[in-house]
């Protein structure tokens, strides 16, 4: 029986080696699958905030193509000048806004007599349509060169200015 014993006991030691073994490199399997997982996290949130920047900056493309395709179907505040009869010029407002007309300069100063504004609205409130009109007097002495016309929208502080070169 001692026999038996020792070759059954022998079996046993190999059966629990080989298990052993076994289990050793299932562990080893387990962590290597275990980090590879973990590498495809730290992948998966690269590539995610990869994904994220882009969306922003798609958005932000998106928002100044929107921006420009307004700007392009927005008529100009003032249309002309538009040429009537003889050297009578006209501007008019083509904004669809009410324009608050602040200021009209002429260039060089000292040629200011020589452009004679013949239409304004009171308050210098220009609504849609309405119109500057306006004669640039050339001498031999010389002409004006530049009408300014500074201008806000109404209920808006911030100034704008259209140049007409006479």
């Amino acid at each position: 029986m001692t026999a038996i014993g020792v070759v059954i006991a022998g079996a046993a030691a190999v059966f629990a080696w080989v298990q052993a073994h076994s289990a050793v490199e299932s562990l080893k399997d387990a962590r290597e699958a275990r980090d590879e997982a973990q590498a495809s996290a730290v992948e998966s949130a690269r590539l995610a905030a990869e994904a994220n920047d882009a969306f922003k900056r798609q958005a932000v493309a998106q928002e100044e193509a929107n921006r420009l395709k307004l700007e392009e179907m927005t008529p100009p505040d003032w249309s002309g000048p538009e040429p009537l009869r003889g050297e009578l010029q006209r501007l008019t407002n083509t904004s669809k806004r009410v324009l608050v007309v602040s200021k009209i300069d002429v260039q060089p100063e000292s040629m200011a007599g020589l452009v004679k504004i013949t239409t304004q609205q009171a308050g210098g409130r220009y609504e849609y349509g309405d119109v500057i009109e306006f004669i640039p007097i050339r001498t031999m002495a010389g002409s004006a060169q530049k009408l300014t016309i500074v201008y806000s929208y109404e209920g808006d502080d911030e100034q704008h200015k259209v140049i007409v070169n006479l």
